[in-house]
């Protein structure tokens, strides 16, 4: 068997190297956008938050997603505007939802009020 030369081997790793890039993408494309987004959310996170706390910061965190949407959506527009948000928006968008889930789910366990639109605010007994 020949040796290998220098540039054989060079395009031999970097072709090594796309082919694991590739792979490590394809696993990440599998995964779903709820279990994406609880990946960017440390358990517990508002564990030690009243119901007030829990309510200011679940409304600035649905304002910071409808502003990532639609930044978003303008840049998709764009050329190569799909890539920008995989890069800039889709990590710090994911981490949102996981927050607002996170922040419902705490407000569930600990009976807060429920802060729809079309609740009334008004308890019946």
């Amino acid at each position: 068997m020949a040796p290998i030369s220098l540039s054989a081997a060079r395009r031999l790793l970097g072709a090594a190297g796309l082919a694991l890039l590739a792979a490590g993408l394809t696993g990440c494309a599998g995964m779903s956008e709820q279990t994406a987004a609880a990946a960017f959310v440390a358990p517990g996170k508002f564990e030690f938050y009243n119901c007030d706390d829990i309510a200011r910061y679940a409304q600035a965190t649905r304002k910071r997603r409808t502003e990532l949407e639609q930044v978003m959506a303008r840049s998709a527009q764009g050329p190569g505007g799909e890539f920008v948000n995989a890069i800039a928006y889709r990590t710090e968008y994911l981490q949102v939802r996981g927050e607002l889930d996170l922040l419902e789910k705490t407000a569930a366990d600990k009976h807060c009020a429920s802060q729809s639109q079309w609740s009334s605010a008004r308890a019946l007994f």
